[in-house]
C-alpha cells in the first residue's frame, strides 16, 4: 500500500507494475480517485480508505497488497479469488454472469461512463488507454 497516498481531495495510486501500455521511456500512470463528497456511499476513494482502515489489524506487516484474502492467513488475494468475488458481486447485482464475466466489467464500466457523459480523456486515463487507442476507437465509431 506504499503506492497509495492520501490527499485532501482524493487518493493517488502509483501504478508500478508492468501493464499493457508500459514501454521503455514511458511514464507509469498515476491513478487519481477524487472523493465523491456528495455521496460517500458510492465513492471509490472512501471505500479504499475504509478498507485500509478495517484490514489494517488483519494485514501482516510484510504484505503491501491492497486486497487481501478474507480467511487466515490473510495473504494477497489471487487473481482467481478477485475474479470469483467480482463474478459473485455481478450475480448478486442481477447481472447474467453467463453473458458477462469479471473481465468484461472494465468494458461495461467504460461504456457506462461514456453514456453518462464522462469526458473521454478521463475515461482514457482511468482505463490506462493510450491517446492513439482513443483516436483509433473514435475513428471506428
Amino acid at each position: 500500500m506504499c503506492n497509495i497516498s492520501k490527499t485532501k481531495t482524493g487518493l493517488k495510486i502509483s501504478i508500478t507494475d508492468i501493464i499493457k501500455t508500459s514501454a521503455a521511456g514511458r511514464e507509469q500512470p498515476i491513478l487519481f480517485l477524487p472523493y465523491f463528497i456528495e455521496n460517500p456511499n458510492i465513492c471509490p476513494a472512501s471505500t479504499i480508505n475504509n478498507d485500509m482502515d478495517v484490514t489494517s489489524q488483519l494485514r501482516p506487516v510484510n504484505i503491501d497488497n491492497l486486497i487481501i484474502s478474507s480467511k487466515k492467513p490473510h495473504k494477497p488475494a489471487s487473481s482467481q479469488t478477485l475474479g470469483r468475488w467480482i463474478k459473485q458481486t455481478l450475480a448478486e447485482s442481477g447481472v447474467d454472469v453467463s453473458v458477462f464475466s469479471a473481465h468484461s466489467t472494465r468494458h461495461a464500466a467504460t461504456s457506462a461512463a461514456a453514456a453518462h457523459g464522462v469526458c473521454i480523456d478521463t475515461i482514457r486515463k482511468t482505463a490506462g488507454w493510450l491517446d492513439q487507442f482513443v483516436s483509433d476507437l473514435c475513428q471506428v465509431l
